[in-house]
């Protein structure tokens, strides 16, 4: 470690100490360097004690990189009673933390280097922790540019029966689920995957609203693991067509929704009826709810009831929205009509942030 150091130091004196501090821990990630490696190195080059933790992990080293114990939450381990929240510090992983004990104004170089153990440290946890490894094996099996058998042992290490159904269940990249998940980046941002071990027969309304009260849900259609990267595109358009008045939606239910919807996204064509709409919609801003509810309601009582309007109110709105629209959404062919728009327009507008 120190030798590492040193050769360092020995580099052209013009280049940055920056540059030092990457290349310092650049070297320890490509050489497979453990956790505690890693945090002795912040500790020699800040000079000060440093210390991380992470789930039920923790470490704290001295300032010349000499384990001294686990570093508890409550900054135990440290010779200061402060808690490691209280130094300076950088968030890695799923709720870790690093820091470095250091008394007085910071160093030039402590950002830095906070910044690039937190990344090595992130990678190193990444290599061999089971929850890491449950992510990839998600991540493989839904993936259908990915062979066969790369999948195939994907479930395999996931633990399901290559010859019962599952569901794939995307939510949110915010909401968290009780079963190993991943995030995939997608057209619409990042969005949460998940292949819960149930039966798809047996994943019921307690697993679908497990990412918490009004959190969105899409489940995909029922398939062997071989399939499941079908089941992960239903469930992410399953997901697209969820609202606050439907946060949770079942792909099955879809029925021929699935193959228009997918058709949509590749057509260029901008639809007279959804630009009226997201017209209607700017101007008034609680119109979505009700239109949803007539889209899907034979009596204008009914939508009242639900909407918490009067009767005379429901129909007033919906009178004047049909002429902002262009077609009387009061009628059974206006319904399908508004229908497809409303699909139409999620599947446009829906959009999903960390």
């Amino acid at each position: 470690m120190q030798g590492l150091v040193w050769r360092l130091k020995a580099l052209d004196p013009e280049a940055s100490e920056s540059l030092k501090v990457i290349a310092y821990f650049d070297a320890l990630v490509h050489g497979h360097a453990s956790a505690q490696v890693l945090l002795s190195g912040a500790a020699v080059l800040s000079g000060c004690p440093a210390g991380y933790v992470l789930g039920g992990n923790s470490l704290r080293v001295d300032a010349s990189g000499i384990r001294t114990g686990p570093a508890g939450a409550d900054g135990s381990g440290s010779d200061s009673s402060k808690g490691p929240g209280s130094w300076p510090g950088h968030d890695f992983g799923d709720g870790g933390r690093i820091w470095i004990e250091r008394s007085g104004p910071a160093f030039a170089n402590d950002e830095m280097i906070l910044e690039r153990v937190a990344i090595a440290l992130g990678i190193s946890f990444d290599r061999t922790s089971p929850v890491a490894a449950s992510r990839r094996a998600i991540e493989m099996l839904i993936d259908g540019m990915a062979p066969l058998d790369r999948r195939m042992d994907a479930a395999a290490m996931l633990r399901l029966d290559r010859d019962r159904a599952y569901r794939v269940v995307a939510v949110p990249a915010s909401a968290e689920l009780p079963t190993p998940s991943t995030v995939i980046y997608t057209v619409v941002g990042p969005v949460r995957a998940a292949v819960p071990r149930l039966p798809a027969k047996q994943l019921g309304d307690a697993q679908l609203s497990a990412a918490g009260p009004g959190s969105r849900s899409g489940v995909g259609l029922a398939v062997e693991p071989g399939l499941l990267h079908r089941s992960w595109a239903s469930a992410l358009l399953a997901l697209r067509l969820t609202s606050e008045r439907q946060p949770r939606q079942l792909a099955d239910d879809l029925g021929g929704l699935l193959v228009f919807a997918e058709a949509a996204d590749s057509s260029a064509y901008q639809v007279p009826d959804v630009t009226a709409l997201k017209r209607l919609v700017t101007r008034h801003s609680k119109a979505l709810e009700l239109l949803e509810s007539l889209a899907s309601s034979n009596s204008l009582r009914a939508v009242a009831d639900e909407v918490g309007l009067h009767h005379s109110s429901v129909q007033a709105r919906a009178a004047d929205y049909s002429t902002e629209l262009g077609f009387d959404i009061r009628t059974a062919p206006g319904r399908v009509r508004l229908s497809l728009a409303l699909t139409l327009y999620k599947l446009a507008t829906t959009r999903f942030a960390l």
